[in-house]
C-alpha cells in the first residue's frame, strides 16, 4: 500500500467506504487536498471509489467487519500517521450490528499508534433509529452510543473519538454539511452529536 509521501495534506481513511456516502465523502476529502485511503471489501466498490480522484484516492480491500484483517493492517500501518479515520460501517452494512460493534474499535485500536502521531480524529457515521423500528435497531444505536465513551477512555490523548447521527432520510447531506467544513471543526471529546434535518438519503 502507498500513502502519498509527497503530499502535505492530512490522511484519512475511511472504513466501509462502498456506500453512497463514502463516495461522496473520499471526493470530498480528496479535493480539500487530502490522501484519502479507502477501505472497502468489494472490489468492485473500490475501483469506483479510486476512480473519483486516482491521484489522491488509494484504495485498499479490505473487509473492515473482521477484527483479525483489521489488526493486520495496523501492523502493516505502524506509526504511519493519520489524521482522519472515518467509520462507515453502520452505513455500509445496517444490518450487521455485531460485526460493527466488535470492528470499529478494534480497527481504532490497531491504528492507535498512526492515530497519535497525527491529528487523531475518529468518527463514527450512523443513522439515528426511528421511534417505529425494531428493537433490534434500537439496540444497535444504543451499542454505538455506549461504544464511543468507551473509545475515548481507551484512547485517552492519542484520539478524539465521537459519533454523528442523523435521521436516515438527511443523513447523506447531513454528513456532507460536517466534512465540508474539516478540518478546523471544533467537536467535543468521547461525545454523541445529533446531525439536523436536511437533504436526500442514503
Amino acid at each position: 500500500m502507498r500513502v502519498h509521501q509527497g503530499s502535505a495534506g492530512p490522511t484519512v481513511l475511511i472504513a466501509g467506504a462502498g456506500c453512497a456516502t463514502g463516495l461522496d465523502l473520499a471526493a470530498m476529502l480528496a479535493a480539500k487536498g487530502a490522501s484519502v485511503i479507502v477501505l472497502e471489501r468489494s472490489d468492485a466498490r473500490a475501483l469506483a471509489l479510486g476512480r473519483l480522484d486516482p491521484a489522491r484516492i488509494e484504495t485498499l480491500t479490505l473487509d473492515v467487519f473482521r477484527p483479525a484483517a483489521c489488526r493486520r493492517l495496523g501492523a502493516i500501518w505502524a506509526e504511519t500517521p493519520v489524521d482522519l479515520l472515518l467509520h462507515l460501517q453502520p452505513l455500509r452494512e445496517p444490518a450487521r450490528p455485531g460485526a460493527a460493534v466488535a470492528a470499529i474499535p478494534a480497527l481504532t485500536r490497531a491504528l492507535w499508534p498512526g492515530l497519535a502521531r497525527g491529528a487523531g480524529e475518529v468518527v463514527i457515521l450512523a443513522c439515528a433509529s426511528e421511534a417505529d423500528a425494531a428493537p433490534e435497531t434500537h439496540a444497535y444505536d444504543a451499542a454505538l452510543r455506549a461504544l464511543v465513551p468507551l473509545m475515548q477512555a481507551e484512547a485517552g490523548g492519542r484520539a478524539r473519538v465521537n459519533l454523528l447521527r442523523a435521521r436516515r432520510a438527511a443523513a447523506r447531506a447531513a454528513f456532507r454539511d460536517v466534512v465540508a467544513g474539516w478540518p478546523g471543526v471544533a467537536a467535543p471529546v468521547g461525545s454523541v452529536l445529533d446531525l439536523g434535518a436536511g437533504g436526500a438519503g442514503d
